[in-house]
């Protein structure tokens, strides 16, 4: 809903923070799905989510522009796929980090460059 909202050009502030969570979220859970183990995934809807906030801070429409859709609407059907596939108490401690994070100091929780070990 969020999305389609943002979509039509008459979102604010609230979705595209509840895409952010969404994306976070997924990002807690890659390791539930093949399709979402990728962390560029995850940078590239988080950079145009920014994107869209420094948009709306200089006064313009809070709106993803059409080469930025496709990038949130991966992860939103990662998402339903790993919603579909993880099994409760693993969603649980997943939703437990976010919200540790929404708590925290703000900074992302997806590196910008991949750790190697």
């Amino acid at each position: 809903m969020a999305l389609a909202v943002i979509r039509s050009g008459n979102g604010d502030c609230d979705q595209v923070i509840c895409l952010l969570r969404v994306v976070y979220l997924a990002f807690f859970m890659r390791s539930e799905t093949t399709s979402g183990s990728d962390p560029d995934l995850y940078r590239r809807a988080e950079t145009v989510l920014d994107a869209c906030i420094a948009r709306a801070e200089r006064g313009e429409v809070w709106a993803l522009r059409e080469d930025e859709l496709a990038d949130v609407e991966r992860v939103l059907v990662v998402h339903d796929e790993q919603l579909a596939a993880i099994p409760k108490h693993r969603y649980l401690a997943a939703w437990d980090r976010l919200q540790r994070f929404v708590m925290g100091k703000g900074q992302s929780p997806i590196p910008q460059t991949e750790i190697t070990a």
